[in-house]
């Protein structure tokens, strides 16, 4: 293999040329453009700040509690038999409170046609020895 020493081959010139005695006045030149007075220094914990920060910790806070409790909390749908078992059983409302506190759609679901005839009523009470029964019910 053949040795290839750098000090030895021709250098590439880069283009870019610096006048003389640039570097020697540079500092100087530096020194006369910055400003004379310090800047002011401002402290990220000052108290105005911190109570700030607090206040609107404390704000969205209260914004997000009710947010996060109206969506976190699942609703679940009562059936019809529990609700009916707990309004014949539990509570202290009467039929009459109930039937006026329905609607009249409601009402005209809970209709029931029964396509009996009077023969067929007599026949079947004919049939039934418990005819008391019937009666006192």
């Amino acid at each position: 293999m053949k040795e290839f020493k750098l000090d030895n081959e021709p250098k590439i010139t880069s283009g870019f040329t610096i006048p003389d005695g640039y570097f020697d006045a540079f500092s100087e030149k530096l020194l006369v453009q910055l400003p004379e007075q310090e800047s002011k220094i401002i402290s990220i914990f000052s108290s105005q700040k911190i109570r700030n920060f607090a206040v609107a910790a404390i704000l969205i806070l209260m914004l997000s509690v009710p947010i996060y409790t109206k969506y976190s909390t699942k609703q679940e749908e009562i059936d019809s038999v529990t609700l009916e078992n707990y309004i014949a059983y539990q509570s202290n409302i009467s039929e009459e409170e109930i039937v006026n506190l329905l609607q009249q759609e409601d009402l005209d679901k809970m209709k029931i046609n029964f396509n009996v005839d009077d023969a067929a009523i007599e026949d079947a009470l004919n049939s039934n020895s418990n005819l008391e029964q019937y009666i006192i019910d």
